[in-house]
């Protein structure tokens, strides 16, 4: 982890399937402990590789418990017809990104942790998500504000696309399902790289 003390991190994103213009666009945050209040966090979108447009949505004042998962949507209908649950925050327009752009998230105004590269258009790229998704490795935290790579497991672009819901894709959309604990952290290196040897990108 970085020197701040930050106690979040970036643990999924999904540019989904459904009509309205690649829908769900959400991203998930993990809480590492107890946050009293949320309003120190917030993040922003790095749209085409032009760089980072700084801080674009801020939390409420809400707090949050260890171990929670905190999603952030577009909007909440296509999100919930997609996984039948609802975001804990929506309507952030913010969060109108495709899927190769990058997502940073601020704590006190900096960043603390970063999904992609700012600074490149992700078509093409390893990290590239369209129409997919991806999630932070078991046991990963970040270990400043340059993108890791091999932190993360990918869908590949256009997985979703068979998909109306997360039940009917194979495999799901593996939100919620993040955990720090370095136990895990083998087990989840090995069921996702049967993923991607499923779905390269």
């Amino acid at each position: 982890m970085s020197s701040t003390s930050s106690q979040l991190i970036i643990s999924g994103v999904i540019d989904g399937p459904l009509s309205g213009g690649g829908l769900p666009k959400a991203v998930e945050l993990y809480a590492l402990s107890d946050i009293a209040d949320l309003s120190a966090y917030g993040i922003g979108t790095a749209n085409n590789g032009d760089g980072t447009d700084g801080e674009e949505f801020t939390f409420p004042s809400d707090s949050a418990t260890a171990g929670d998962y905190i999603t952030i949507s577009f909007e909440s209908t296509e999100f919930s017809n997609f996984f039948g649950y609802t975001p804990n925050y929506t309507d952030v327009v913010e969060l109108f990104f495709n899927g190769d752009d990058a997502i940073e998230l601020f704590f006190n105004g900096a960043v603390v942790d970063v999904f992609g590269e700012i600074d490149v258009d992700g078509t093409g790229e390893p990290w590239e998500y369209k129409d997919g998704w991806a999630r932070r490795i078991d046991g990963s935290v970040p270990s400043g504000t340059t993108f890791q790579v091999t932190e993360w497991v990918f869908s590949g672009p256009d997985a979703l696309d068979p998909c109306a819901t997360n039940d009917s894709c194979s495999p799901t959309v593996p939100f919620k399902s993040f955990v720090v604990s370095k136990c895990h952290h083998m087990h989840s290196l090995l069921f996702y790289t049967l993923v991607l040897t499923a779905n390269p990108f």
